[in-house]
This record gives structure tokens, sequence and C-alpha cells, in this order.
């Protein structure tokens, strides 16, 4: 979170005068707002809440992905300054998972689970077989019971953050995500080591999960 917002002042510090024809000036505030989201789907998940963390990761991460293709897709930005009914905010998704295929398998999972309805979520939480959770309130010894959510939140930063260095990557001192190729204007995607063991230890998990393995 420190570095998406970091890098988003850094862009607004140099950018004061704002032009409506500058999809970076777009792209700065789905990604403040989406930042706040994502800080709000963090204390939720903290706080113990099972089922709604998700909910504003997936807000976030289409938020991130609408502001990216705004960007690298002029035909999308003119769809964008028309304000019709013509764009949608899901098609920046399917733009953004040719590139990024991790993002439209996430996307989906967020939104199959956690945001449409169907009988495979509608189940309250649980603290335990004969206990429902309320208002996010687990007790001591049962955090483990929320690990998902947690690891949620890593992964969806870690996509958000990967997303604000491919649009703002001039204004960042020091890269996590993506990698320029010297000499050229391409940039491939990578993991830092800082952050290799958060992604490793979430990946592990979902994993495990898939697998039906008792995590």
């Amino acid at each position: 979170m420190f570095r998406i917002i970091e890098i988003l002042q850094r862009y607004h510090e140099r950018n004061k005068m704002r032009d409506e024809n500058n999809p970076k000036e777009i792209a700065f505030s789905l990604m403040t707002k989406g930042a706040n989201t994502l800080m709000a789907g963090f204390e939720l998940a903290l706080g113990g809440y099972m089922w709604e963390p998700p909910i504003l990761f997936r807000s976030a991460l289409e938020g991130f992905a609408t502001a990216w293709d705004i960007v690298h897709n002029p035909a999308r930005f003119v769809l964008w300054k028309a304000k019709g009914k013509s764009f949608q905010s899901t098609d920046s998704i399917s733009n953004l998972k040719k590139e990024i295929e991790p993002v439209g398998k996430m996307y989906g999972y967020l939104s199959n689970m956690h945001v449409h309805t169907a009988p495979i979520n509608s189940s309250p939480p649980m603290t335990s077989a004969e206990k429902f959770q309320f208002f996010g309130l687990l007790p001591a010894g049962n955090e483990e019971l929320r690990k998902g959510e947690v690891f949620f939140a890593l992964l969806a930063a870690h996509m958000c953050l990967q997303l604000t260095e491919l649009v703002f990557h001039a204004y960042a001192d020091e890269l996590e995500t993506i990698q320029k190729i010297p000499r050229t204007d391409t940039v491939i995607t990578v993991v830092s080591e800082r952050h290799r063991p958060f992604v490793e230890a979430s990946m592990n998990h979902f994993r495990a999960m898939a697998e039906g393995k008792t995590l």
C-alpha cells in the first residue's frame, strides 16, 4: 500500500494542472480511490470478517484494471470520455487478463464466490460447527480461520501495485512488480525478493485449498 500511495503522490506532485484529455489523470483518480477501497478491505480482513473483504478487493481490482486499460488502449479512453453506457469496466478486466492472466482468475473467483449470490456462498460465517460469527468477532485462538482473507488481501494488493507500476513506473524510485528492459520501452512482470515470500505463501495456501488439504 505504501508503494502504491507513494507512486500516486509523486505523480500528483508533478502534475498539479488537471488535464481531462490525459488518461493518466483519470488513472490517478481511479487508483487513488482503489487504494482506499483496498485499505477498507484490509481493515475488515484484520477485523475478522470472512465474506465481506473480498467484495472490496474485487471492486479495487476492477478500478485499477480500468485505470490500466484507458492508459494503454486509446479506444477505451475514447469510450470513457463519451460518458455513455458503452463503457463497461468488466471489459477492462477482459483486456487485462490477456496480458496478466492471473488477474482473470482472481477476478472470476472474487465475483463468483463473493459478489454474486449463489448456493456456494450463501452460508453465514462460522467460528465452529456449532457457532455463528457476528460482526467479525473471533474467539481467541481461532484466528487461523481467517487466514484466507489475509492472503487474498496480499494478492489483491500485489496485483494493484503491479498495475500502478505499469501505468506510473516513471514516478517510482524502485520497482517491485515489473522490470524495464534496457534501451526499450518494454517492461515485464516480476515478483521482487521482498514480495516473493508473501506471494508464495498465498499461492501455496490456495493450492492446498484447491486440493482439499487440511490447512
